[in-house]
């Protein structure tokens, strides 16, 4: 059988089924909503990946440094012969670099929403890693995931990388990593990534790049909703807006309507006024203490951390410690 199908990925339809019913359920809220995770169609996913490589984004390239300078730190404490369960993947640079540094890992089970973006990367890192197996689950990983049976081989380590654990309010971050620590069961571990607290103008220039390309990505969803709905929705009627609230420790993406507008959404109207913002991405920013504290609360214990040079991003291992 070949192990890119073990995983039985569900349809793309069931995909959007949610997406038509969340968008819909969001733009009814005040304030209006379009939930993150569906940035990430295909046209999204690569805007994604160029956003990453602009300058002002420091994230992702601070990461790497972090993994360059500690993976096998990393990959001797979650230990030989595991099963790597990834939330999400991109293009996959961060996966390959940890799958390098493990000792004989068993399996590799990356969980996406974008069915097209992950059997690219998981055909990708076959060519890589052909002894390996690797079990794509298509699916949004926010929500109950039924895991492969081939997928009890070797104690469990979820991946998370990015700030992705941003996106989530501190209630909602501990709802989904408690799932997480769950799923990996006891002595299992997660290796994950968050941005750090820091100047307010650093953290407002990455979500705003002098390229255009964020702004891009977030308008990104109307062209997606347009498609989906076939509605008479235009990326001209909105503009992309961010900022941090230091409240909330949180940079915020919205899209702003540009003028009064009234959309057919198949048989229901949505109404939108001049200058109405829709929240798209709440992006949380932690201090080290406050995140321990997000993950002791999730059951997870951290047994260590790495930083860059200037304190911009941090990578944790924690594990799920036995009682027996």
């Amino acid at each position: 059988m070949d192990p890119l199908n073990m995983a039985r990925p569900l349809p793309q339809t069931s995909h959007n089924h949610s997406f038509r019913r969340e968008v819909l359920a969001g733009l009814r809220e005040f304030p209006k909503r379009i939930p993150s995770k569906f940035f990430y169609d295909t046209r999204g996913s690569e805007l994604f990946e160029q956003i990453t490589e602009v300058p002002e984004y420091y994230l992702t390239r601070t990461e790497r440094s972090i993994l360059d300078a500690y993976l096998p730190e990393m990959a001797e404490l979650i230990g030989p012969e595991a099963t790597v369960v990834e939330f999400g993947t991109g293009a996959g640079i961060k996966t390959r670099m940890l799958l390098k540094a493990l000792k004989n890992p068993k399996a590799y089970i990356p969980i996406d929403i974008s069915t097209e973006q992950l059997r690219r990367a998981a055909s990708d890192l076959k060519q890589q890693f052909p002894l390996l197996a690797i079990l794509p689950v298509s699916g949004d990983y926010t929500n109950p995931i039924s895991l492969p049976p081939e997928a009890n081989i070797g104690h469990r380590v979820v991946f998370f990388p990015g700030s992705t654990i941003g996106n989530f309010t501190p209630n909602e971050a501990i709802e989904f990593l408690t799932k997480a620590a769950r799923l990996v069961g006891d002595d299992g571990g997660i290796l994950i990534g968050y941005d750090r607290v820091k100047n307010p103008d650093i953290l407002e220039a990455a979500y705003n790049d002098s390229s255009g390309i964020t702004a891009a990505f977030n308008l990104n969803l109307i062209r997606r909703i347009r498609n989906e709905f076939d509605a008479a929705l235009s990326e001209e009627d909105f503009e992309h807006y961010a900022f941090f609230n230091a409240q909330e420790s949180r940079v915020e993406m919205h899209l702003v309507s540009k003028r009064n507008l009234n959309i057919c959404f198949g048989s229901e109207e949505v109404h939108f006024e001049e200058g109405e913002h829709i929240i798209t991405e709440f992006s949380y920013k932690y201090t080290p203490e406050a995140f321990e504290k997000i993950l002791s609360e999730s059951g997870f214990a951290i047994q260590k951390n790495w930083n860059d040079s200037e304190q911009f991003f941090e990578v944790c291992f924690a594990i799920v410690p036995s009682y027996k």
